[in-house]
C-alpha cells in the first residue's frame, strides 16, 4: 500500500514552483543583487557588488542541486522507495550543496553581514538534513540485516 501520494504530488509540485522561482531568480539576479547592496548592504562600489552578485549566482547553483535532488527523492518517495542507498546519495548531495552555500555565504559575509546569517541557516539545515541521512543509513543497514537472517 502506498503512502499518501497526494502529500508527495503537492511536495513535488512545490518543488517545481521553487525551481521556477530560482530560474526567475537567476534572471534578474543583477537588478537583485544592486537592490540589496545599495539598500540592505548600503554599499555602492563596484568590487563589493561583483562580490555580492557572485554570492548570489553560486547560491542559486547550490539551490538548483538542492531542488533537484528533492525532486528525485520525491519521485522515489512515490515509487515506494524510502529507505535505500539512492536517497541517502540525494540527501548527501543536499548536504553537500548546503554546506558550499554556507562557504559562499562566508564570503559574502565580508561585504554584508546579511549573508554571514544566511551561512548559519545554511549550516543549521545542512545539519537536519545530514541528521535524516544518518537516520536512514542505519534503517537501511538495519533492514539488510534483517533481510539477512530471514
Amino acid at each position: 500500500m502506498r503512502y499518501n501520494d497526494g502529500i508527495i504530488r503537492w511536495a513535488k509540485i512545490a518543488t517545481v514552483l521553487f525551481i521556477a522561482m530560482v530560474v526567475v531568480a537567476d534572471i534578474f539576479g543583477i537588478v537583485i543583487t544592486q537592490y540589496i547592496a545599495y539598500y540592505w548592504a548600503e554599499v555602492s562600489d563596484t568590487p563589493s557588488i561583483a562580490v555580492l552578485a557572485v554570492v548570489f549566482y553560486l547560491g542559486t547553483v547550490g539551490a538548483y542541486f538542492i531542488l533537484f535532488a528533492l525532486f528525485k527523492l520525491l519521485s522515489n518517495m512515490s515509487k515506494d522507495l524510502v529507505f535505500d542507498r539512492a536517497n541517502t546519495k540525494l540527501m548527501g548531495i543536499i548536504t553537500g550543496a548546503l554546506v558550499g552555500i554556507a562557504a559562499v555565504c562566508v564570503v559574502g559575509g565580508f561585504v554584508w553581514y546579511g549573508c554571514w546569517i544566511l551561512s548559519i541557516i545554511a549550516l543549521f539545515m545542512g545539519l537536519i538534513v545530514l541528521s535524516v541521512k544518518v537516520v536512514f543509513d542505519k534503517a537501511i543497514t538495519m533492514k539488510e540485516e534483517l533481510d539477512l537472517t530471514i
